[in-house]
């Protein structure tokens, strides 16, 4: 069962590894649904943008996704 504090782990820890600063991320929030059935988690940084991380690609372990999805802050 999915977590809050096992998705922000993987998220601080996947940003990190892209250079960035996992205190920089603001907030962490599930959308359409709650932190184990949640379909994308909404994530904000400091400087007020946002990226969006599929719950299909945790689901399926794509880090690689996820990674992709945490260097494209708007």
């Amino acid at each position: 069962m999915r977590t809050q504090a096992s998705v922000e782990e993987l998220i601080r820890r996947l940003y990190q590894e892209l250079g960035g600063k996992p205190e920089d991320l603001l907030q962490i929030k599930p959308m359409d649904g709650g932190w184990d059935n949640a379909l994308s988690y909404e994530i904000t940084r400091k400087d007020r943008k946002h990226s969006t991380v599929y719950r299909k690609d945790l689901d399926d372990g794509n880090k690689q996704n996820i990674k992709s999805a945490l260097s494209t802050f708007s």
